[in-house]
């Protein structure tokens, strides 16, 4: 079972009916866990396929027709084109569990044929099957790319009878997930890259042995090179790019995603903090609204009438649709038996997309077998769906066993269908396809109207090596009137390694915003061989396209050039209210961060007016100066900040707290603390640092005046807190005091997690009868991050200084199962087991909160007490923990067996992780990004950790959910009633 619904287990995981034994009360409360109030149901028998047909409702405007079905084709789950036009198709017949031990594998992939021009399938031939596992393919040097489970093959048809007699593994190693998400979905890219979905693994390239240990993220090989790496992102079943290059993925509950940088992008800059390129383009969770026509059957129930198994993400490339057509997102859910379209655009440095039809998906079935799968551009511009049609198609893995055991896993397995989606009338006939004979005829395919002949064309010309045809893709980038060509015509030239600094030139002035980005995408990777192209590209600071400006940012990078570096500044100080802008920014500030505050200092649009995004802007690039650590730098920084008359307040505060961070973490022997350079400063710098401490000085006493409102006051204890001293101490624990407003005393209590000494937590635990509920919760945190402190905190509940129901349940059962052998004992003398050994007498004792109507204000304010630290309902709480948005469809059994067992299935996103420093601090969480630098973590309340690689002494994936059991010890039948009644109402 999925831990989706980490919340519902947490909270119901006792409520059931009193009966006469504990083996018939299981049985009655088990008979609605996960699928087991649908599991016995009567299900229809498969139809026909001109019976499903009829069953299809579509957008106004397309038609849906048949183009394959059983006998030709069996377990379909993806489609491709090669260059002669035919159609080959991944049949998943290893689904859901792979053979019976001792069996062939049973994917294969197959080619359909319309010998007779009739417009549907009549031949069928198996192009290669005993396939472990493989749910994907791509056309690819004149045979195919599959993706199987753990391995990258190329399977080709040399002797043309169109069976594969060759059968190569150029990369193995992946470790897969589970059969949904393992590597696969290889696309082209327009920057002649192949992408692939989910890559983790220590992967080796088998032509000579070279091996990359992949990180959970995307893979992708060059054509040509076939150099190999990761790829920004992580996907499960779903690749695409879209006609201006832009790659799109998904996950089951995050239909379409892309990332704002590469991975060079992101790792750029080392002296930055990790943080992840990856967003969602469309709405995720709970926002991302389906609209079935019938009953979404799966362990997800609670995910009904949102994506809960989105898969097959495509863009469509084709001409036979026009309009918003041109940039739709289509996505499959199985589970829903539909497919929904979206419209994507810009919005500022990202991309966004709404929905087609606010209320209505592009296709919806009444038929249950139909489980579309994935999309795939024709060559005749339709759209092509692979439909699998079988019966079940969630994995027995997230279902409880004894229902696993019960469905029939190969229903369907005889069955498929593939469908042509075109529109519902055409002025003209579409041209056919010919498969491309000549030079022009590969020229020709860059000009089409169709996307997915424009990439076929570029792909077989750099394939090729095509050195001949630069003239004429010269010809194309500087003549068609079609952007979308003379964009593939400028990548294809890359390709080709014949991109000249003319063709850059013409680029960069070209009409429209997308090929302008490619310039300089383009110039990025080759900036070395064209400088003087910089005359070009810097006016393109004043760029009326957002998405140009942005890329000028990650473009000019790593450019020296004074001018550059001024153009970035005026981009950042236009458009640096977004996150990613700030991002690309700072990815090339490495070398720079010291001219580009100079810069931003001196311009009075910046410092005129403080904004967050400012304070943050300029502390970033004062730690990236602090961690750097040259001498030069921090002296002229010091210089700039010690000139008082000049710079604002809350800008020098927000630098000198970004250069004590950066000196912190650098651990530069000359200048180890801010402290300790403000006391010894460079030559040169004693007027400057002089100034400075008088700053430090008064930010201390400005951060303690009662007199003064609050905001400045933190502004300015942000940079008090940074030092850890005596007077830091000193200063945190006057902010404790009663009569400090709540917002200092609970920054001080965050500034104080920082101190290890016990004495601090002595200190803490002595004004806890002053704290307010919300700064206890606080305290609590701060004191269980470390094994001494948590001792002490444990001793004062034993001599009743501080009451022990102050320590919430999972944090209890944190403390039951500590690796602190002292802290164990403590917690076990306070607390007992850390749950009910015997969860059928808790079920059967709480049987009477799903037969009395809760009060809903009640429990609201039990969900606020106990779950919103993790999970969001009625716009209360965080989502840090899997989403139940959508709780009033299920029904309260349905409820109380999703919540029997918060650990029996996690799936690994929602796994805890621990992790130890060299200090000692405990940190957990769920893991959100990982690089080789840092760790970033996730925890209840909305909070991330960052902690840095060098700091970790153990990382340990717990297999469990954050969730915990026990909620019998918290809440009664009554008290469950009402959160119940909270949360479905």
């Amino acid at each position: 079972m999925n831990d989706s619904y980490s919340i519902l287990i947490w909270l119901t995981l006792v409520c059931a009916a009193s009966v006469s034994s504990a083996e018939d009360q299981l049985e009655l409360v088990t008979q609605f866990q996960g699928g087991r109030h649908w599991v016995d149901a009567e299900t229809a028998p498969p139809r026909t396929p001109e019976e499903t047909l009829q069953s299809f409702e579509v957008e106004p405007g397309a038609r849906v027709e048949l183009f394959a079905a059983e006998p030709l084709v069996k377990d379909p789950v993806a489609i491709a084109f090669d260059e002669q036009g035919r159609m080959f198709v991944a049949e998943y017949g290893d689904y859901p569990v792979g053979p019976a031990e001792g069996d062939k594998n049973l994917s294969r992939i197959v080619l359909l044929e319309d010998t007779d021009d009739d417009g549907k399938a009549d031949r069928r031939t198996v192009f290669a099957d005993d396939l472990k596992f493989a749910h994907n393919l791509m056309p690819y040097r004149g045979g195919l790319l599959v993706g199987a489970q753990t391995d990258i093959l190329f399977l080709q048809d040399t002797d043309g009878d169109n069976v594969a007699d060759r059968r190569e593994v150029l990369f193995s190693g992946f470790k897969a997930a589970h059969p949904q998400m393992q590597i696969g979905n290889p696309r082209w890219g327009m920057d002649n890259w192949v992408y692939f979905n989910y890559g983790p693994g220590k992967i080796t390239r088998t032509s000579d042995g070279a091996t990359v240990d992949m990180p959970r993220s995307e893979f992708r090989i060059h054509g040509v090179t076939k150099e190999f790496g990761p790829a920004g992102g992580l996907g499960q079943y779903g690749n695409t790019i879209d006609r201006w290059g832009h790659r799109f993925f998904c996950t089951n509950r995050n239909p379409i995603m892309t990332t704002a940088m590469t991975n060079g992008d992101v790792t750029r800059n080392r002296y930055r903090r990790s943080f992840s390129a990856q967003y969602d383009v469309a709405p995720s969770g709970g926002d991302a609204r389906v609209f079935p026509l019938i009953a979404m059957k799966s362990n997800y129930l609670s995910h009904a009438g949102t994506h809960t198994a989105a898969c097959g993400t495509t863009a469509y490339l084709g001409d036979r649709f026009g309009g918003d057509y041109l940039e739709s997102v289509f996505v499959c859910e199985p589970i829903g038996h539909l497919v929904t379209r979206t419209i994507v655009s810009r919005n500022g440095s990202t991309l966004s997309a709404e929905r087609a039809r606010p209320k209505a998906d592009f296709l919806a079935s009444t038929d249950p077998w139909f489980r579309p799968s994935s999309l795939a551009n024709g060559p005749d511009g339709s759209l092509y769906l692979a439909d699998m049609y079988r019966l079940w198609v969630e994995h027995p893995k997230f279902l409880p066993d004894d229902v696993a055991a019960k469905l029939d896993w190969r229903a369907g397995e005889d069955r498929g269908r593939i469908w042509r989606i075109v529109p519902d009338s055409e002025e003209a006939a579409q041209p056919e396809f010919s498969a491309p004979q000549t030079d022009a005829d590969l020229v020709a395919l860059i000009e089409s109207s169709n996307g997915w002949r424009r990439f076929l064309g570029q792909r077989l010309i750099v394939e090729r090596q095509q050195q001949k045809l630069a003239g004429p893709l010269r010809e194309v980038l500087k003549n068609s009137p079609r952007p979308e060509s003379r964009l593939h015509a400028l990548w294809t030239l890359e390709g080709l390694n014949q991109l000249e600094s003319d063709d850059l030139q013409f680029a960069l002035h070209d009409a429209h915003p997308e090929v302008r980005i490619a310039g300089l995408q383009l110039y990025a990777a080759r900036s070395v061989d064209a400088p003087k192209l910089l005359d070009d590209i810097i006016p393109l600071v004043s760029d009326d396209h957002p998405g140009v400006r942005y890329q000028l940012l990650l473009s000019l990078a790593e450019s020296e050039s004074v001018n550059a570096r001024r153009a970035l500044a005026e981009v950042v100080s236009r458009d640096g209210a977004e996150k990613f802008v700030r991002h690309a920014f700072l990815s090339g500030a490495a070398e720079s961060s010291t001219l580009y505050l100079s810069q931003l200092l001196n311009r009075e649009e910046f410092t005129d007016k403080s904004a967050e995004w400012k304070r943050e802007l300029v502390s970033e690039l004062a730690q990236i100066v602090g961690r750097r650590g040259d001498a030069e730098d921090v002296a002229a920084v010091l210089k700039m900040l010690g000139n008082g008359e000049r710079q604002p307040q809350w800008l020098q505060f927000a630098a000198m707290a970004g250069l004590a961070d950066g000196l912190a973490l650098g651990r530069h022997a000359e200048f180890p603390t801010f402290t300790a350079l403000l006391q010894n400063p460079p030559a040169g710098c004693e007027v400057a640092c002089e100034q400075l401490r008088t700053v430090l000085d008064a930010a201390a006493t400005i951060a303690l005046d009662s007199s003064l409102n609050a905001d400045r006051r933190l502004a300015a204890l942000e940079l008090v807190a940074r030092e850890k001293s005596d007077e830091t101490q000193r200063v945190l624990f006057e902010l404790l005091e009663p009569s400090e407003p709540i917002a200092l005393r609970s920054a001080a209590l965050e500034w104080l997690s920082r101190f290890s000494e016990s004495e601090v937590a002595e200190k803490i635990a002595a004004r806890w009868r002053s704290f307010s509920p919300a700064l206890q919760s606080q305290a609590v945190a701060v004191l269980l991050q470390r094994p001494a402190q948590t001792i002490v905190l444990l001793q004062q509940m034993q001599e009743k200084q501080i009451p022990s129901s102050v320590v919430d349940l999972d944090q209890r059962v944190r403390l039951l199962k500590h690796r602190d052998e002292a802290v164990r004992k403590l917690a076990s003398q306070l607390y007992g087991e850390a749950v009910s050994a015997n969860r059928k007498e808790v079920i059967a004792s709480y049987r009477s909160c799903l037969e009395t109507q809760g009060d809903v204000n009640r429990g609201r304010a039990l969900f606020e007490k106990h779950c919103q630290k993790c999970h969001r309902r009625h716009g209360v709480g965080e989502d840090l923990g899997p989403d139940i948005s959508d709780l009033a469809n299920r029904s309260a059994e349905a409820v109380l067996y999703d919540i029997l067992d918060p650990n029996r299935k996690v799936e690994p996103r929602f796994a805890e992780y621990v992790v130890v420093t060299a200090s000692g601090l405990l940190h957990h969480g769920l893991m959100v990004s990982e690089s080789e630098t840092a760790i970033v973590l996730a925890q209840p309340g909305g909070k991330t950790v960052e902690i840095q690689r060098s700091d970790v002494d153990d990382v340990q994936n717990t297999g469990k959910s954050l969730m915990p059991e026990g909620m019998e010890k918290e809440m009664d039948p009554a008290a469950m009633a009402d959160l119940l009644r909270f949360l479905q109402n």
